[in-house]
C-alpha cells in the first residue's frame, strides 16, 4: 500500500471559488474510488478556516487521515511565506513518509523522497502581471519557478493552460485534468419566462466586469443584470460604477455552491467575458443546468464550451451589446444554445477526472 500525500490548503476560504471546488471535487470522489493507497491530506490553516478543512468526510474512508496545522490568522502568511523561504521543515516532518505528495496550492515544499505533483491553473501571473497586485505576482513567480525545476508531473486544467506552461517549461511532463460539474446543476433552469442575465464571477479587472457593464447599459434590455461574485482586487472602482444604476444592476456578492442552482434557475443567460480562464468552471456549470451562455471567445474557453455559446470578443464592447440582444429577442436562437450546451457539458465529470488523476497517480508509482 502506497502513501499519497495531498495539500487541501485550497479549502481553507470560507468563499470557495474555481480553485477550491475543483480541489474538493476531485479529492472527494479520487477518496471513493482509489482503496488500495493510503491518503494523507495536509492543511495549514488559522483557527477559523480549520473546519473548511474538514469538509471533506473523509472519516468515511480507512485508508484517509488529516493532517493539519493550525496557527494564528495574524502569523499566517509569514507561517506560510518563511515555510517555502526555508525549504524547512521537509514535509516529510508535517505528515510521515510520502510514495507521491500532490500540491494544489502553486506550491511544492521541500520533498525529501517521493514524486512530486503541481496543479497549476492558469499562468496569468507571468503572462498577465497587469492584472494582479505586485505581491501577487512575485510570489507566484517564485512558486512556478519552483514547480518548474522540482516537480516530476505537472497538471494543468485545461489544453490551453498545458500549452501556457509549456511555454514556461518545455521539457516538463505535464497533462491535463479537466473539472467537472456537479449533479446539483442538472437541468434547473426555468424556461418559462425571461429572465436575468447573470455574471458569476469575482469582481477583478480579469473577469471584465466593467465592460460587461457598460453593454448592458447600453444595449437598452428591459431585465437586470445580476452580478454574483466575491470582492477581489481591484474591485472597488467597479463596485462604484455598478452602484449608480441600482434599478438595472443587482450585486450580490459571493453566493455558496449550493445556491448557485437556483441562482442559474431564474437567469436567461450566463454572460462571462473574461479576458483569460484557466478553464471557467461557470461555463460549464450553467450548460449543465440548460442556461445560454454568452462568453470571450479567448483562451481556454472555446475549449470548454465548444459549439455551445455566443462567442463574443473581450476587447470589443459592440460584440458584447451585440450578443445581449439577440439572446434576449431571439427564442430560437436560446433554444438552440441550450441543446447543444447541454450535449457539451456532458463531456466533463467529476468521475472521469478522478479516474484519470488516479491513473496518473499510478504510473509514478510505477517509475
Amino acid at each position: 500500500m502506497k502513501t499519497i500525500g495531498i495539500d487541501i490548503s485550497p479549502l481553507n476560504d470560507k468563499q470557495k471559488t474555481g480553485i477550491g471546488v475543483y480541489t474538493f471535487e476531485l479529492i472527494k470522489v479520487l477518496l471513493e474510488i482509489n482503496k488500495q493507497d493510503r491518503f494523507v491530506l495536509f492543511g495549514i490553516s488559522t483557527f477559523e478556516t480549520r473546519n473548511y478543512l474538514k469538509n471533506i468526510e473523509y472519516k468515511k474512508y480507512s485508508n484517509a487521515r488529516l493532517a493539519i496545522y493550525t496557527i494564528p490568522a495574524r502569523a499566517f502568511r509569514t507561517t506560510f511565506l518563511l515555510w517555502q523561504a526555508l525549504n524547512w521543515p521537509a514535509i516529510e516532518k508535517l505528515v510521515g513518509p510520502v510514495d507521491i505528495f500532490h500540491n494544489f496550492n502553486w506550491y511544492l515544499p521541500f520533498q525529501k523522497q517521493g514524486k512530486k505533483v503541481a496543479t497549476v491553473f492558469d499562468m496569468t501571473p507571468i503572462l498577465h502581471p497587469e492584472w494582479h497586485q505586485e505581491k501577487t505576482i512575485q510570489l507566484d513567480s517564485v512558486r512556478l519557478k519552483r514547480i518548474k525545476e522540482n516537480a516530476d508531473l505537472v497538471i494543468t486544467i485545461s489544453e490551453y493552460s498545458k500549452k501556457d506552461f509549456l511555454q514556461f517549461a518545455p521539457n516538463k511532463k505535464v497533462e491535463v485534468i479537466y473539472p467537472g460539474v456537479s449533479e446539483q446543476f442538472s437541468g434547473v433552469a426555468n424556461r418559462s419566462k425571461k429572465g436575468y442575465f447573470l455574471s458569476m464571477a469575482t469582481i477583478e479587472p480579469r473577469k471584465n466586469i466593467r465592460m460587461l457593464i457598460e453593454a448592458f447599459l447600453e444595449s437598452g434590455l428591459k431585465n437586470k443584470l445580476v452580478l454574483a461574485g466575491g470582492a477581489g482586487w481591484g474591485s472597488e472602482e467597479i463596485f462604484d460604477f455598478a452602484k449608480k444604476y441600482r434599478d438595472k444592476i443587482e450585486i450580490i456578492g459571493f453566493v455558496k455552491d449550493t445556491d448557485l442552482p437556483k441562482l442559474l434557475s431564474g437567469a436567461l443567460a450566463l454572460v462571462y467575458p473574461s479576458f483569460y480562464e484557466g478553464f471557467g468552471i461557470p461555463v460549464l456549470e450553467a450548460m449543465t443546468s440548460g442556461v445560454p451562455v454568452i462568453c470571450s471567445n479567448t483562451s481556454s474557453l472555446p475549449e470548454v464550451g465548444g459549439e455551445a455559446p455566443l462567442y463574443i470578443d473581450p476587447n470589443n464592447k459592440d460584440s458584447l451589446k451585440k450578443a445581449l440582444i439577440s439572446v434576449f429577442n431571439d427564442k430560437d436562437l436560446r433554444k438552440k444554445m441550450i441543446v447543444k450546451g447541454l450535449r457539451q457539458a456532458k463531456k466533463f465529470s467529476w468521475q472521469k477526472s478522478a479516474k484519470n488523476l488516479n491513473r496518473l497517480y499510478q504510473q509514478l508509482l510505477q517509475e
